[in-house]
């Protein structure tokens, strides 16, 4: 007899479009709330992209390529909405999918950063998102190195604060500092220095 895993309808939230079937596995049990992955990993950063409208960043995304600049290297930022981030850098104006957004850089001090706070989130975000945000938490004040999935590394990243979603520090890139939220949910590793 094959031990077939229950299959159930879920309901669309305000965020999200809505998912037909989703399984039942040892992570996303009934009980917990449905909350997506958009929920716990791209809402945060679009509410961080949302706060830097008019500043000059730099925009990380998984398709730049390993020790490189990112391509969207000192851009604007004119519009957040419907999980698209507008950048320009004068000439070219470009629409991004924040969910392929790995971090966003600024010069210090920039704004205040607003992060949103830890919700218990169940499913895939206590799978995907919590474990990240709450190691770095432990690690505030701390210089560590990020892996990220680009493949790219974050060395010598000072984390300064966590929230959903969010890790945000300072890292410095040539001989510049920057301020820098990075999606924990796009961290594959975190390394420390014995």
């Amino acid at each position: 007899m094959s031990n077939k895993k229950k299959i159930i309808r879920m309901k669309p939230n305000e965020w999200c479009p809505p998912v037909k079937h989703k399984a039942l596995n040892s992570c996303c049990h009934p009980a917990a709330p449905s909350l997506s992955i958009c929920d716990c990993c791209v809402s945060p950063l679009q509410s961080v992209l949302k706060q830097l409208i008019g500043q000059t960043v730099i925009l990380a995304t998984i398709v730049d390529q390993v020790n490189a600049p990112p391509f969207f290297f000192l851009f604007t930022i004119t519009k957040v909405n419907d999980f698209l981030v507008t950048v320009t850098d004068g000439v070219i104006t470009y629409a991004v999918n924040i969910s392929d957004v790995i971090g966003v850089g600024f010069l210090p001090p920039g704004p205040t950063i607003n992060l949103l706070p830890p919700v218990d989130s169940g499913c895939e975000c206590d799978c995907r998102e919590r474990p990240i945000r709450q190691l770095l938490g432990t690690l505030i004040g701390s210089t560590v190195n990020l892996l990220v999935s680009d493949g790219d590394t974050a060395t010598n990243f000072n984390v300064e604060q966590t929230g959903l979603g969010i890790v945000l520090g300072t890292l410095q890139i040539n001989s510049d500092i920057f301020r820098f939220a990075i999606s924990t949910c796009k961290i594959t590793a975190v390394g420390q220095v014995n």
